[in-house]
């Protein structure tokens, strides 16, 4: 089987509600869908939710640097030859960052793997660990009372992890975590995300002093993405386990995290880490330091949380998926793909797997025409952008 055509379509996906965290107000997020064709007659889908703060990928720049690198380098390959086909991108053709880019088109090629072989994508990267994922809610900044009454909803269904983002004053987080808190009872598991809102050691450890009576999981990205050290003396100075997102893009970034010894968990992205074999290749690093590691997501669409989720399903290392599905509240207005869904199990809301060969995922075509966008340019000459949604 050959490789014969790629091709990009520029989204956008309106959410149902502003999402508010740190670092932006989120309205919408940007979509790069690929579509990789065989000379057998099998389509494979990717999807880039390209995130400009963290990777420099915009929409445009995940067209452009597939259209103009990565799609003539894969064209004529075999697509069970990820590997090669990967090794080209990152050591031929020099491609530095863009690894929202690189992550769509290397999803697809693991789609069309799935469908060649009539197996789900959990298959090949190593088998079931677990037959489902907890279902998780992730909040974005919102007046606690409207957090308490929107938490009250999720659990009356099943929901019992909730996240908040935090990265605010002490004072507001503290508060918006204590109205969950309260909201979801003592037996529901809390993470929160500062999406490095804190800037400070000083602040940061103040913050999570404050937060650490209402029984937090852990904390994510604390302190800015760029610095080690800050995230290190954060560690060293709380109690609860300090989670590394941003800080941990690549391989590389994993490894100087351990060296460092600035993480208890390092949370996996595709967007971020460029695609499933980086994954897999973070989470050996963290295994073998006794790092653990769980799975994020960047507000895909079903399309690209069903990879998150099939990589989820495959790592024993996992101890944590934010399994949050595109129809709970606040999420897409439009879905693009069919496939996930979601079921009680002993009074707990669960992720299930998808069971259909590849991503498991139907693309619904009406749904990315109505969302399609193309490039515009004010007469001040600057893009306009398109927003983006973190999980």
């Amino acid at each position: 089987m050959k490789v014969t055509a790629v091709s990009v379509e520029t989204l956008e996906l309106a959410y149902e509600e502003p999402f508010v965290i740190a670092s932006s107000a989120l309205t919408a997020g940007p979509c790069d869908l690929v579509r990789v064709e065989t000379d057998e007659g099998l389509t494979g889908y990717g999807e880039a939710c390209p995130a400009y703060e963290f990777t420099g990928d915009t929409l445009w720049t995940v067209e452009d640097v597939i259209g103009e690198y990565l799609a003539p380098a894969t064209i004529g390959r075999d697509p069970f030859r990820i590997e090669e086909i990967v090794h080209i991108w990152e050591r031929e053709l020099w491609t530095v960052g863009n690894q929202a880019a690189r992550a769509a088109l290397e999803m697809a090629l693991w789609d069309l793997q799935g469908k060649a072989l009539g197996r789900p994508l959990v298959d090949l990267v190593g088998g079931r660990t677990r037959d489902g994922l907890p279902e998780v809610i992730a909040w974005g900044w919102d007046e606690p009372a409207a957090l308490s009454a929107k938490t009250r909803a999720m659990r009356d269904e099943g929901v019992s992890i909730f996240k908040v983002k935090v990265g605010d004053t002490p004072e507001r987080d503290e508060a918006r975590v204590a109205a969950v808190r309260e909201a979801a009872g003592r037996h529901a598991r809390l993470t929160v995300d500062a999406n490095q809102g804190w800037y400070d050691v000083a602040t940061a450890v103040r913050a999570i002093e404050r937060l650490e009576p209402y029984c937090i999981e852990f904390v994510e990205q604390p302190v800015r993405m760029d610095d080690l050290e800050a995230a290190r003396r954060v560690r060293e100075r709380v109690d609860v386990p300090i989670a590394l997102d941003e800080s941990v893009r690549e391989p590389c970034h994993a490894l100087a995290a351990v060296k460092a010894g600035a993480a208890d968990i390092f949370v996996v992205k595709l967007m971020k880490s460029g695609g499933i074999l980086n994954a897999l290749k973070i989470n050996a690093i963290a295994e073998a330091a006794a790092v653990g590691v769980m799975v994020g997501n960047m507000g895909e669409s079903s399309l690209g949380l069903a990879a998150h989720f099939h990589l989820a399903a495959a790592l024993s290392n996992a101890t944590h998926c934010d399994a949050d599905v595109p129809w709970r509240p606040g999420g897409l207005e439009r879905d693009i793909g069919r496939g996930l869904k979601t079921e009680l199990r002993d009074g707990a809301s669960v992720v299930a797997i998808p069971e259909g060969p590849g991503l498991g995922i139907e693309i619904d075509c009406d749904a990315v025409t109505a969302q399609r966008v193309e490039r515009t340019w004010h007469s001040d000459g600057q893009s306009a952008p398109a927003a983006r949604r973190e999980g």
